[in-house]
């Protein structure tokens, strides 16, 4: 093998070695907030579900780098309000906290709603801020709405639809906020 060949190999390796340590971070970072979720709200078949598909998020996204990376780190810390709202709503208003919660209130449905937009928004301007800022705003969306929905399930489909819905809006909003501010 040619010495320029072995330098190759070495850098092709270096390289594919960094985006699988990436995409360990994010494996590890959606089973943290996985065993958050447990502590902090009611469990179901759903948490289990939404959990496992934002740790696959998280890994894929992780190792595939540059813009997707970025974005699923800016979801995640987008999707952190909306991640604990529920729960600092539920122990003010009733001085406990999800797992004690017999039935989701309108409240914790309307915070899950309320969160989801701000932190659409937030992914929407953001994202146009970087180079690519397609795949930034699909991957912080992605797991933006996955981090929510480890939260705001707990509250039931109102919940979910919350998320839905707040994140849609938001990052519409927050796309034509940003765009608007860049052409003036």
């Amino acid at each position: 093998m040619a010495r320029s060949d072995l330098a190759l190999a070495t850098a092709r390796r270096a390289y594919e070695r960094a985006h699988v340590l990436s995409g360990l971070r994010g494996v590890a970072l959606g089973a943290a907030l996985t065993a958050l979720a447990i502590a902090l709200h009611r469990t179901s078949s759903i948490t289990w579900l939404v959990s496992a598909l934002l740790v696959a998020t998280l890994g894929a996204l992780g190792w595939r780098g540059g813009s997707w990376r970025r974005g699923a780190l800016a979801g995640v810390l987008a999707g952190l309000p909306v991640f604990v709202g529920p729960v600092i709503v539920f122990a003010i208003g009733h001085g406990g906290h999800c797992p004690d919660c017999p039935m989701p209130t309108l409240q914790c449905v309307l915070t899950c709603f309320a969160t989801s937009s701000l932190a659409g928004v937030a992914v929407g301007t953001f994202a146009l801020r970087d180079p690519s800022s397609l795949r930034f705003g699909a991957g912080a969306l992605a797991t933006a709405a996955c981090t929510g929905l480890l939260g705001c399930a707990t509250t039931g489909l109102g919940g979910a639809t919350g998320i839905a819905i707040g994140l849609a809006a938001g990052g519409l909003a927050g796309w034509a906020l940003g765009r608007r501010a860049a052409h003036a």
